[in-house]
């Protein structure tokens, strides 16, 4: 029988998330007008309050229907963790429209895809990154306008140059004159798109997650009603959410970066926002805000018990660490509880892009440092033998399947991808293996996904097999993580030459050329005779992993 969640329902919002939104915003500046929303890591007198949010987002929607950008459209963000960013959602989704974060470090070849692929019809970038978006955006028809968040002077002539398009500067949209009586737009809730992130599934080439209205705004209730009554009450029993500062580290166009960051603003807390991690410049945020608890991924709490730089600074205000994004291990709690003894708590919890964050989260009533969590409110999941296809008994692994409200609508003009990931019934397959133990919290074991992780980032080996294979020297190849102390894993290429001449620094370089820092062949390139496969044709990577699992690294 399918597990429900130990905790009681919770009633999930009808309303389009965008009131949500901006309806906070407005609340948290009626109570206090001058309280910071948001302030820059690098330079606090970058920061913005609620009122000013409100304002902007609303100036943000009053550009976009001046250029005809309206209900169901999708504009591409590309841009580092800032305020700026948020403001953009609030437009966007205020017109009734869909925002796709992008990667702004990705290269044009990996831009231009998403920007295919989503149909965006206006992007936002950084001036660092716009050369690469006017790049990216030569052929792409669609793409009417370009955003730049600190605009140099010359960039609409830029723009104009390279391709028929407006070049805007973000200060003049910030200008334009806010519509405050926006006509409200007459949502589906159960289907309008709020937000397109990008993931790879359980196999395979990036794909735009649909994300609706109610998906999103259902994980947002259930998450705030799961960190009131399991998770804060454990760092302090009179927690108030606007007396706090939270690191907002992660990034904005992740769908982990991005709930934590609307979480923050939802319940009133002031987010400090760092756009990298900045070793320094974290240390002394934690020190300077008195953070409570930390959001992070694995490689940081690596960095956390390995670093020196870390005992310059007092980090004696933080309770917990959580870290999402892959697993991290019971050695490494043991080390960080060692290193901090004023941390009370370690723990992760269970996600994904498609389930619009994720499904379970921990509950601080003592450590289970290995353990996922339990399953939030209004949610199912059921656990499936690989072999069999049939449920298994308490404690016994298999593939994990979750049902509830923030379960995807699907993949964006992918149907049979969608097929795929959910089923009839509305089961979504996670490609994740786990089981559950008596208390029926969660423990992740492996992935049946072949998703390689690299510090947190997914790399879809389909993805670098497909680029590889375009080169003419490469016969057919094959991509593995590798296991890395540091990263996680590092990406592996096994390659079978069509030209002898080949080498490996040639293979390496045609990836570093073409795609984002995360996903270049650190772990090294392989030449094989041939690549092993199934009768089906299915590349047989676990051959691959266990006959030659050592990062030259």
């Amino acid at each position: 029988m399918p597990i429900s969640s130990d905790f009681p329902p919770v009633e999930v919002p009808r309303d389009p998330f965008s009131l949500t939104f901006v309806r906070a915003l407005w609340e948290h500046f009626s109570h206090d007008p001058h309280r910071a929303a948001l302030i820059n890591a690098r330079n606090d007198t970058d920061r913005v309050t609620f009122g000013e949010l409100y304002v902007y987002s609303h100036a943000v929607a009053a550009f976009l229907k001046s250029k005809g950008f309206g209900y169901k459209d999708i504009a591409c963000v590309a841009l580092p963790n800032c305020w700026e960013f948020v403001a953009i959602f609030g437009g966007i989704t205020l017109q009734g429209s869909t925002m796709s974060g992008a990667n702004h470090n990705f290269t044009h070849y990996e831009l231009q895809r998403q920007f295919i692929d989503s149909t965006s019809k206006i992007v936002f970038c950084a001036n660092e990154n716009l050369a690469t978006v006017i790049k990216a955006a030569r052929d792409c028809p669609r793409i009417s306008t370009i955003v730049v968040v600190n605009c140099p002077k010359n960039a609409t002539l830029d723009g104009l140059k390279y391709l028929n398009v407006d070049v805007v500067d973000f200060n003049s949209v910030l200008r334009t004159e806010p519509l405050l009586s926006l006509p409200q737009i007459q949502h589906d809730v159960d289907r309008d798109i709020l937000i397109l992130p990008y993931s790879s599934g359980t196999t395979g080439q990036s794909k735009g997650v649909m994300t609706s209205h109610r998906n999103f705004g259902a994980m947002m209730k259930l998450l705030t009603n799961h960190n009131n009554t399991n998770i804060l009450p454990y760092i302090d029993t009179d927690f108030d959410y606007t007396r706090e500062h939270q690191l907002l580290m992660l990034p904005f166009y992740h769908i982990y970066g991005f709930g934590i960051m609307i979480n923050c603003l939802l319940n009133g807390s002031t987010g400090v926002v760092l756009d990298s991690f900045h070793h320094e410049t974290f240390c002394q945020s934690i020190e300077k805000y008195r953070f409570r608890f930390l959001m992070v991924v694995p490689p940081v709490l690596i960095w956390l018990v390995k670093s020196d730089m870390v005992e310059k600074y007092d980090f004696g205000s933080v309770s917990l660490l959580f870290s999402g994004a892959a697993p991290a291990g019971r050695d490494l709690c043991l080390k960080l509880k060692k290193k901090f003894p004023s941390l009370k708590h370690i723990a992760q919890g269970y996600g994904m892009t498609e389930l619009s964050l994720g499904s379970n989260f921990p509950v601080l009533d003592k450590d289970r440092f290995e353990s996922s969590g339990k399953l939030l409110s209004n949610l199912e999941m059921k656990i499936i033998d690989l072999v069999t296809g049939e449920e298994v008994e308490q404690g016994m692994p298999g593939e994990l399947y979750i049902r509830g409200p923030n379960v995807m609508r699907g993949y964006f003009n992918r149907p049979e991808a969608t097929a795929e990931a959910i089923d009839k019934d509305g089961w979504l397959r996670t490609g994740d293996v786990g089981y559950l133990d008596r208390e029926r919290f969660l423990y992740v074991v492996d992935r049946r996904k072949e998703l390689i992780k690299v510090k947190g980032f997914q790399v879809p080996p389909a993805e670098l097999e497909d680029l590889l294979l375009s080169h003419p020297a490469i016969k057919d190849c094959a991509v593995v993580g590798i296991p890395d102390k540091f990263s996680g894993e590092l990406p592996k290429a096994f390659v079978v030459k069509s030209d002898d001449s080949l080498t490996e620094q040639q293979v390496m370089d045609f990836v570093k050329d073409r795609l984002a820092y995360y996903k270049h062949l650190k772990a090294g390139v392989e030449f094989v005779s041939e690549i092993p496969k199934s009768p089906s044709g299915k590349i047989l990577r676990r051959l691959l992993r266990t006959e030659r699992n050592v990062s030259k690294l």
